[in-house]
């Protein structure tokens, strides 16, 4: 009976704003030009395409590692064991994604060739105070900023890390199904060879016309509720093979990067204003804070966060848990990386974190939803 009630009031979706399918001829001139600008099948190749082009210039390193934080996303060990790096997990800071400073500082070893620095959401990693550490080093140590949840919206942002990568896939800021592209401030330092593309036709439009329609709640509940799809549920996938991006990145991406500069924050700016009474990520408040993918909501208990997403999932209004646990408990990560710590920060984050989606389903109808039980589960005394 509730999945026919759910089926009729419709579910929103985590993440995801419809793709618009039409071709530009414009090109789209938008990264700054002291990058070299390397465009691939998905943000997990660019990165496994940075570590590797790392791993190159430090040949000299036996078994190189690459650092990255103990919450994030299994794609990024599957980037750096295509690139054969072994990830060194390090804790996060205290109710904050980003690194712990001092165990990132302590977990450099010489066998560190990299660090990888996430934008999480849209909220960026603190890179001055990394870069800082990295350059205290006496060898070198490459910054790689990894924003497949993000997006810049003015052209020429500046970037100051050794290597940028975006995403383009499914749900990304901005989405075209698939690709990625790769910033280095130096050529390559080997020679890459690239698989070309799939090329932009009828099926890539259809492709599309798919993804859109799934983003209608009422469709999105069809496959929201089928408990054998098991959406939104982390899991390590290997990286088989790299490729260079399909047409579509290079046909689509400047209209939707239109469409993108044009989305309105009204969504964030709510949360924003209900949740401040609850709210433990601080950073939000911060200029670190940049436009989101999702509204990330930290609670004060694991208990407060189970109770919460558990009526928001019920009532289908697009909460998510992300990772639900630590690198290290996501399925087919073991004995693929190496934790510096008991990664406890890690858990505790994992374990109190929702998300609120932010994209365009998300009408003032959802807004008095959400509201109503976020007033109702946080004046609750269980909680």
């Amino acid at each position: 009976m509730e999945t026919l009630r759910a089926l009729i009031r419709g579910d929103l979706a985590p993440a995801g704003y419809p793709i618009s399918s039409t071709i530009s001829s414009n090109r789209f001139n938008f990264f700054p030009e002291n990058y070299h600008a390397h465009w691939l099948d998905s943000g997990t190749s660019s990165l496994a395409v940075a570590l590797m082009d790392c791993k190159s210039r430090r040949s000299d390193v036996e078994s190189p590692q690459v650092i990255i934080p103990g919450y994030c996303c299994p794609d990024l060990v599957a980037a750096a064991v295509y690139a054969g790096v072994e990830p060194l997990v390090v804790d996060i800071a205290v109710d904050d994604p980003s690194y712990d400073l001092d165990q990132l500082a302590a977990a450099i070893n010489s066998r560190v060739i990299a660090v990888i620095a996430i934008n999480f959401l849209g909220l960026s990693e603190r890179l001055a105070a990394v870069r800082q550490i990295l350059q205290q080093r006496p060898e070198t140590v490459y910054l790689i900023e990894d924003n497949a949840q993000w997006f810049p919206e003015k052209a020429n942002t500046v970037f100051e890390s050794d290597y940028v990568t975006f995403s383009f896939g499914r749900g990304k800021p901005l989405s075209l199904l698939g690709g990625g592209v790769l910033l280095a401030k130096q050529s390559l330092a080997f020679l890459l060879h690239l698989v070309e593309g799939e090329k932009f036709g009828w099926k890539q439009k259809l492709k599309i016309k798919v993804y859109n329609n799934l983003l209608n709640p009422h469709w999105y509940a069809f496959v929201n509720r089928a408990p054998f799809l098991h959406l939104g549920e982390p899991r390590y996938h290997p990286l088989a093979s790299i490729s260079a991006a399909a047409d579509a990145v290079h046909c689509l991406l400047v209209d939707n990067f239109s469409a993108y500069q044009e989305r309105s924050a009204d969504v964030e700016c709510f949360y924003q204003q209900q949740l401040q009474s609850v709210q433990q990520l601080q950073a939000l408040s911060s200029e670190r804070k940049q436009r989101l993918l999702r509204y990330p909501l930290l609670l004060a208990t694991p208990a407060h966060a189970a109770t919460l997403y558990k009526q928001l999932a019920a009532d289908g209004l697009g909460a998510s848990l992300m990772y639900r646990g630590s690198l290290e408990v996501i399925p087919g990560v073991a004995g693929k990386i190496q934790c510096f710590s008991s990664l406890a920060r890690a858990k505790s984050f994992a374990s109190r974190l929702i998300t609120l989606p932010v994209h365009c389903h998300v009408r003032q109808k959802h807004f008095e939803k959400i509201k109503k039980v976020l007033t109702l589960k946080i004046n609750c005394n269980n909680c």
